[in-house]
């Protein structure tokens, strides 16, 4: 596993060592948003809060 997403573990598990981040859906939007600086991930991200994918809908200006 890379670094980010151990770092990324790390900080959930202290976070919900402080009684937040109680519920599944809360971890998940912490792990995507912490993750999101990967540019895969981010796109993934976007996709998941908008429901459009990065880019789309967008026209080149020809």
């Amino acid at each position: 596993m890379n670094n980010l997403i151990l770092d990324c573990i790390e900080a959930i598990e202290n976070d919900m060592d402080d009684g937040y981040l109680v519920d599944e859906d809360s971890r998940l939007k912490f792990a995507l948003r912490y993750l999101a600086n990967d540019e895969e991930i981010s796109e993934l991200y976007e996709l998941i809060k908008t429901g459009k994918a990065p880019g789309a809908g967008k026209q080149s200006g020809t």
